[in-house]
């Protein structure tokens, strides 16, 4: 009995495959794990805080914080932050960015500011006290509440606006079931909670959480475990263990929605989680993976492990959780299965059992014409050609038709609308493309029948009417005039490997080669006769003197005229022709962000944006800012290896690229609805070692500090950050720049996401980092941090300035010392005679005597020379006036006189005139005949304030030396800003 009812749950499993739903097939798939670095594959909770992180609760792992390219991790034993439990149920974030933790054994709180645990603050211990118990859940309301449920109740904590604690309210209950489903449903503050054998609704009133009754159905459930509720189309959604439950608020009817055989029903009775999708459906998350409810037919749409695209890594899910167009979802066994939209809108077509589709292997040439119908040419699988609007193909073969070979290599259309089909190894053929219904050969002399095998390039010029050949052993022109076939100029059978081609608007046709490019002028003096002039290329374009010989395979002229050629091994090239008509090339490669340096492809969108097919990948192009977006096979592209010829775009548009798997059809871009994320640091590391919030290096978590102080001899310096977009981690790049330091963006390598430095001189900078794409036109987001590097304690100011003051004061001291020295030894050398005389004297006490009064002498006429030096100088003092002073008391006896000036002034004193000038400014900063008209200007004023005599602006000119009274006008005007009548008047 049992193996059949496995069997039966494997059947189901494999059918339900088959309907799987749409949106899972237009997203992005990827797996965090244990091999990606997650500690625990138990995923239990999945939640995402106000600053854009993701936290992720495990079983056996603890709390981790992912941010789209590493883990942080949180709990007993690991090597990130230490908190009290790796069993963690889940996690909530308050109004006050803190985290709330239900572990087993606890309820911690993280503090994201700082990323230290704390206890909030409250009048008594009751909350720590209910911390440190086994908690179920955490839950914050609409009102800010956090609500934490425990074995035996359920507490309520409100805050006041500082963030600390102002109320706790318990609520009793009896329960057996493992988890609590809590939810504000009416969101209002009151919640719905699975207890005591039923659903009920907890209500706060009268300082008390009050039981009330929701529905007759949901007070008595006996064995039935609810695991999560939700609001959906004005209908209550409920998981149990024994299905779904829809409750309808209007005529409170419930109907369950349970596992039965069948295509469309549940996967599973046990529902452990409900979510909304991006595009507002609802998900179910069981035991047999994922459901979608399809509200038109009323059943659902499966999504498991079986499923042929995107499948999951486990079929049991643990949670769900939606946001930012986002789906994450956590399984028991599996880790996290993460879906992200794709960010282009594709479709793809491959060769398979159906007669219709496209023909096997890979996709060599492409033409669309104007009215849309696709030509395609594969190796070994000949033509094909669809429609625009069908999704089938009509096949060319050398089985069905006169096709030359099946290996179709470069199409092309001449003016007489006729498609040009190139082969290699069957030569050329042709195709009406106003019949469509038939294929011919080429009928070519026989000298060229063995060299035109191999095609690998065909171009129609408009100028000449000329069909231009590239093949592997030459370049050939078929004149459609006279339906001849020539060879164009000398030498053109020694341009071997022709592929790729194209014919700009300067009339220059540009074919690519084993060795370079050739570039011919169509317009020719000789091209009557057939003769054209050309320049072969051979070495690489942006460094000719390089000795490289390049490849170049791939051409595209833009609307502005610029030319792109793409090189098979050296990346993207762009010509650049300056005033003077001269040529040069730009190149770009895996360095600035180019997938790969093997360029298969080349094409312009209609908003000026280039795609680049490479081996490696497809490239967008944004030339504007010269930044890349890449693409894989993970985004939807039926494959990342590009073949020859692989991006043409059609006269509405549309892009085909053509790989080695078939045929993708670029739609358009969905980056509008791409979450963007919030570029943040991530991580910080200062020699070899992690930093955390309260070193010496940053007070905050480093998402979030504003400084970052370090010293000198810090060994090195290492930053993380990441735009937390999760899932389009690679749709665009990062620049960095430490300003200060170096002022120039550097572009990170596509994948790279940190920057370490090493050895920063000491100093002040700012750290800045940028995050663009393609497609945000160079309006990046941009965060920066200052740092601020300490000098070594030998470089800095304070020791600098001690060494200095003991460098002063030890020079001091030795100069004391040694003039001290100097006095002792000269005192030596003068005493030393005298001794001897008196040693070797009869009488040496009337010698020393007489020694003595000589000294004594000395002394006093010393004194007497300072005392007259003294009185000398007391008497200078007398007789010595402040210069200033003596100009004053001239100028006094003086200035009446309208004779009086300069020279005169200058005898007055006993000084040349220049001497005076000179000693005038330096006391007063004006010029001599300035300082005289500025007194009298100041001795007019006050005899105009006063005028004791009465007299008048005449009368006072004369009265001060001036001989003019419209001058002295002038002059007063200019001093006091107002004329002396008017100055009178006021």
């Amino acid at each position: 009995m049992k193996r059949l009812f496995f069997f039966f749950i494997s059947m189901f499993v494999y059918i339900s495959a088959f309907a799987q739903f749409a949106f899972v097939d237009r997203c992005n798939m990827s797996y965090l794990n244990m091999l990606s670095g997650l500690p625990s594959n138990f995923v239990d909770d999945i939640y995402s805080d106000s600053f854009g992180f993701i936290w992720i609760s495990t079983h056996g792992g603890g709390l981790v914080r992912y941010d789209g390219f590493s883990y942080r991790y949180f709990g007993v034993g690991s090597d990130g932050m230490s908190l009290k439990s790796n069993t963690c149920h889940n996690v909530v974030e308050d109004r006050f960015h803190r985290l709330w933790i239900s572990f087993e054994e606890c309820t911690e709180v993280l503090d994201l500011k700082t990323m230290h645990s704390l206890v909030p603050k409250s009048k008594n211990d009751e909350l720590r006290r209910i911390m440190n118990q086994m908690s179920v859940r955490v839950y914050c309301d609409s009102k800010g509440y956090i609500w934490i449920v425990r074995r035996n109740d359920i507490c309520r904590v409100e805050f006041d606006e500082s963030g600390d604690v102002k109320d706790i309210i318990k609520f009793g209950y009896k329960n057996n079931t493992p988890d609590i489903a809590i939810a504000d449903i009416n969101n209002d503050g009151s919640v719905w909670a699975a207890i005591d054998g039923g659903l009920y609704r907890l209500v706060v009133s009268n300082h008390k959480i009050v039981r009330m009754d929701i529905s007759k159905t949901f007070k008595d459930l006996p064995g039935v475990y609810v695991t999560s509720i939700l609001t959906y189309r004005g209908s209550i959604w409920i998981g149990t263990n024994i299905g779904l439950m829809r409750y309808n608020m209007l005529n409170r009817q419930v109907k369950v929605y349970k596992n039965t055989i069948g295509q469309k029903a549940l996967s599973h009775s046990y529902i452990s989680a409900l979510a909304l999708s991006a595009d507002n459906h609802l998900l179910i998350g069981t035991l047999c993976g994922v459901d979608m409810y399809n509200p038109e037919t009323d059943d659902f749409s499966h999504w498991n492990m079986s499923s042929k695209i995107n499948p999951l890594s486990s079929n049991f899910i643990n949670c769900l959780y939606s946001l930012n167009g986002l789906l994450w979802v956590g399984t028991e066994t599996g880790g996290i299965v993460k879906l992200a939209p794709r960010q282009l809108i594709l479709e793809n077509f491959r060769h398979t059992d159906d007669a219709t589709s496209l023909s096997p292997n890979a996709l060599n040439a492409m033409y669309v014409e104007p009215n849309g119908t696709l030509w395609a040419g594969t190796v070994e699988g000949g033509l094909n050609r669809m429609e625009r609007g069908h999704g089938s193909f009509t096949h060319f073969t050398t089985a069905n038709s006169a096709l030359s070979h099946n290996s179709v290599s470069t199409l092309a259309v001449d003016g007489k609308c006729r498609l040009w089909v190139g082969t290699w190894a069957g030569g050329l053929n042709l195709v009406d493309l106003h019949t469509h219904s038939s294929v011919s050969r080429l009928n070519v002399p026989q000298k060229y029948k063995s060299l035109l095998n191999f095609i690998g390039a065909l171009a129609y010029d408009k100028y000449n009417n000329i069909m231009w050949i590239g093949s592997n052993d030459g370049i050939f022109a078929y004149d459609l005039n006279t339906n001849t076939m020539f060879e164009p100029f000398k030498g053109n059978r020694d341009i071997r490997g022709s592929i790729g081609s194209i014919v700009d608007r300067y009339g220059y046709l540009w074919i690519g080669c084993v060795t370079g490019v050739v570039k011919i002028n169509l317009k020719s003096p000789g091209r009557r006769l057939h003769r054209f002039n050309y320049v072969h290329i051979t070495n690489k374009l942006d460094d000719p003197n390089s000795g490289i010989i390049d490849k170049l395979c791939a051409f595209c002229q833009t609307r502005n005229g610029t030319l792109w050629l793409g090189s098979n091994g050296y990346g993207l090239y762009k010509r650049i022709i300056d005033k003077d008509g001269h040529e040069t090339f730009k190149a770009y490669t895996l360095r600035d962000g180019l997938a790969n340096n093997s360029v298969k492809g080349i094409v312009e969108d209609n908003n000026g944006m280039l795609w680049i097919t490479t081996e490696n990948g497809l490239s967008q192009f944004n030339p504007k800012t010269e930044t890349f977006t890449n693409y894989s096979a993970n985004d939807g592209l039926l494959s990342s290896q590009f073949y020859w010829n692989s991006a043409v775009k059609s006269s509405d548009g549309i892009i085909y690229l053509g790989s080695d798997k078939g045929l993708t059809i670029l739609k358009g871009d969905n980056s509008d609805a791409i979450y963007k994320g919030h570029l943040r640091f991530t991580r910080l590391m200062v020699g070899n070692e992690e930093v955390n919030a309260g070193s010496r290096f940053i007070d905050e978590d480093i998402a979030l500090a504003q400084k970052i102080n370090i010293r000198e001899g810090d060994k090195s310096l290492s930053i993380d950050f990441s735009s937390l977009n999760y899932g389009n981690e690679n749709r665009g790049g990062y620049c960095y720049r430490m300003k200060g330091f170096e002022d120039d963006w550097i572009p990170l390598k596509p994948g790279e996401h940190g920057v370490r430095y090493t050895s920063l001189p000491s100093g002040s900078y700012k750290f800045e980092v940028k995050y663009s794409s393609a497609v945000t036109n160079g309006k990046g987001e941009v965060i920066s941090i200052d740092v601020n590097v300490a000098p070594y304690f030998w470089k800095s100011w304070w020791f600098v300035s001690i060494l200095l003051l003991a460098f002063t004061v030890l020079a001091k001291y030795l100069y004391e010392w040694r003039i001290t020295e100097m006095r002792r030894r000269e005192a030596e050398k003068l005493m030393r005679p005298i001794e001897e005389a008196i040693r070797d004297s009869d009488e040496p006490n009337k010698l020393q005597s007489r020694i003595e009064d000589i000294l004594n002498n000395q002394r006093k006429l010393n004194e007497s020379k300072i005392k007259s030096f003294e009185a000398d100088k007391e008497e200078l003092k007398l007789k010595n006036k402040p210069f200033i002073d003596e100009v004053i008391a001239i100028l006094e006896k003086n200035y009446m006189n309208s004779e009086f000036g300069v020279g005169e002034l200058a005898d007055e004193i006993g000084m040349s005139r220049a001497v005076l000038s000179r000693k005038l400014f330096a006391n007063t900063g004006l010029p001599t005949s300035q300082f005289i008209r500025n007194y009298r200007l100041g001795i007019a004023k006050d005899i105009i304030i006063k005028n004791p005599g009465n007299r008048n602006i005449t009368e006072i000119a004369y009265k001060v030396g001036f001989n003019d009274p419209k001058y002295f006008t002038r002059c007063f005007t200019r001093q006091y800003g107002s004329s002396p009548t008017t100055y009178k008047s006021e």
